[in-house]
């Protein structure tokens, strides 16, 4: 080979290398706002469904206050539900689902992170679950029937903290087994598996979780592979019920069909609470 030509070729891999380094050097500086993209969010309209709700402020345990949404049981044995909402949108985009089980006769806490819908801070994965510790200890100051729902990044957060309080069930819509396994289809060529720094590593947690498990989401869900719920169904190891929702996506579970099996999954419950 010519001199040149090996020149060139040296010259075209070593630009190669510095573009892809590059890449990888600015995934990883952005990989915060991937995961909270957070300039997204400012610009959502918030549902003023919301303030159907109790305003309530709270205060995690490194001093932040959050401001959340509350609805009382009617019922004192009756059960309470935890919603944490996903990484693009705030509390307001779950309401929905918050006023679907409020006349169903559940009680709801509308979860907010640091970050969101106004609270101060700056979200990581150690802190969302500082926030949800926040909000399960009013949670059980409530009730001792509080159910956790985790929807997409809220399962993260739902399926740490089903670890550490002894809640009455666990219900994750659209959850993945980790971030990493949802950044690895999204960048299939970056090693995102050593650059990640908040992991929420759901699969490899939930099997120690105690309380019944209900995981539903949608077969046309184009950011978690329903793969990946099939994956968590198989590491429960308690009891448990899979639904998977032919033409649901990934933003319209609740909707297209998710909300009947979740408070069929909730009377369920509540019928086995009332006889134990």
């Amino acid at each position: 080979m010519r001199r040149p030509v090996r020149i060139a070729l040296l010259a075209t891999a070593g630009l190669a290398v510095l573009g892809y380094g590059s890449a990888v050097a600015t995934l990883m500086w952005l990989q915060g706002r991937l995961i909270y993209p957070l300039e997204r969010i400012r610009d959502l309209a918030p549902n003023p469904a919301a303030d159907h709700l109790d305003r309530i402020t709270l205060s995690s345990a490194d001093g932040l206050p959050l401001v959340v949404r509350y609805h009382a049981c009617p019922r004192p044995e009756g059960q309470t539900v935890v919603l944490f909402h996903g990484n693009g949108e705030d509390l307001t985009q779950r309401v929905h689902v918050a006023h679907d089980l409020i006349a169903a006769g559940h009680g709801v806490v509308l979860a907010e992170y640091r970050g969101y819908g106004g609270n101060p801070g700056k979200p990581h994965e150690a802190g969302l679950y500082a926030d949800g510790r926040a909000v399960l200890e009013f949670a059980f100051r409530q009730t001792s029937r509080v159910v956790l729902h985790g929807y997409s990044l809220g399962s993260g957060v739902a399926v740490q903290l089903a670890t550490e309080f002894p809640i009455a069930a666990l219900v994750l819509e659209a959850p993945f087994t980790c971030m990493a396994d949802v950044a690895c289809t999204r960048f299939p060529y970056v090693p995102v598996r050593w650059l990640l720094r908040d992991r929420y590593d759901n699969l490899s947690k939930i099997g120690a979780v105690r309380a019944p498990v209900l995981i539903y989401g949608g077969r046309a869900d184009g950011v978690i592979p329903a793969r990946q719920f099939a994956q968590l169904f198989a590491a429960v190891r308690a009891p448990r019920r899979l639904v998977i929702i032919d033409e649901a996506n990934h933003v319209d579970v609740w909707t297209k069909g998710g909300s009947t099996h979740v408070l069929a999954f909730l009377d369920a419950l509540d019928m086995h609470l009332s006889t134990a």
